[in-house]
């Protein structure tokens, strides 16, 4: 009985191959979508740079232009203020600690007192995204104070900043074979390390020079994808039965293409829909608030 259990426990030489190849399978399954998507994006959205990261905005932004900051020229960003602070927060959140405190595949979520300022910052975001709106219900509606686009920006920093820190330990228990039982962000000292590259992105902004805004324009809607390649990325793992497989970035290369192709999809989606129902690829108009 022991000899045809011990046996029974091991794979057949037909099983081994067939793991070993799945990962190359999805791979080109990956890369092949991932190309079609490009593709599709490169021919059916605004030309250039810009006009690309106009159509990822397009996905996620009302791109109200009084809401929003402007290039030198006068055109506006893809992302009005909040949506930019939002995104370039994310990618501080989400990338930080694993460039910063090298904690590349930690999964524990900050401590208490951080998640603490986190969740703070996802409140005043709230209550300042309330007070804003009253604007656009007219003059009668009451509100507390005069909404600012800089408001706007600093407020989605520390919104963006909370979404990208509380994601990241998410992504690490669900990719990683050696996920660590380690936090993300393990002192108020560390976040305030992180809120200080938000505040010196938040400064080039305001200083509305196009040597910074250019960049940080495209970077913000790269924040968009990345954000939702990374939520699409675990929920691929997770519908495919491949949670907690890669143990480097090679591994977890295929899984990573997947959710990219995914976000594109779904943001090419989304624009699909509002381009039908608003043919065009401006932002929304409201009263001069």
């Amino acid at each position: 009985m022991n000899n045809n259990t011990e046996i029974s426990d091991v794979d057949s030489p037909e099983q081994t191959q067939i793991k070993a190849a799945s990962p190359n399978y999805l791979m080109w399954v990956a890369t092949i979508l991932l190309l079609i998507l490009l593709t599709a994006w490169v021919l059916f959205t605004p030309d250039g740079i810009l006009g690309k990261a106009n159509a990822v905005g397009y996905a996620v932004c009302h791109r109200i232009t009084i809401r929003s900051f402007s290039f030198p020229d006068g055109v506006r960003l893809p992302l009005c203020a909040r949506c930019t602070g939002t995104f370039l927060g994310v990618l501080v959140g989400f990338l930080g600690p694993g460039l910063l405190f090298r904690r590349r595949h930690a999964a524990m979520f900050p401590t208490i007192g951080v998640m603490a300022i986190l969740i703070t910052f996802s409140a005043v975001w709230a209550f300042d995204g309330l007070n804003s709106y009253t604007f656009l219900l007219g003059p009668t509606v009451p509100h507390l104070y005069i909404p600012s686009n800089p408001l706007r920006l600093i407020t989605g920093m520390g919104q963006g900043t909370t979404m990208g820190s509380l994601l990241l330990p998410v992504f690490n228990s669900m990719l990683w074979a050696d996920a660590k039982a380690e936090r993300t962000i393990k002192s108020v000292w560390e976040l305030l390390a992180l809120l200080g590259i938000g505040a010196v992105l938040i400064a080039m902004i305001l200083s509305g020079l196009a040597i910074f805004l250019y960049p940080l324009a495209i970077v913000s809607t790269l924040g968009v994808v990345v954000i939702l390649s990374a939520i699409c990325t675990v929920s691929a793992a997770a519908m495919i039965g491949r949670e907690n497989s890669a143990s480097n970035l090679a591994d977890a290369l295929p899984l990573i293409l997947l959710g990219t192709a995914l976000s594109l999809a779904l943001l090419g989606a989304i624009d699909l829909v509002r381009f039908t129902f608003t043919g065009t690829w401006e932002g929304f108009v409201s009263p001069p608030v």
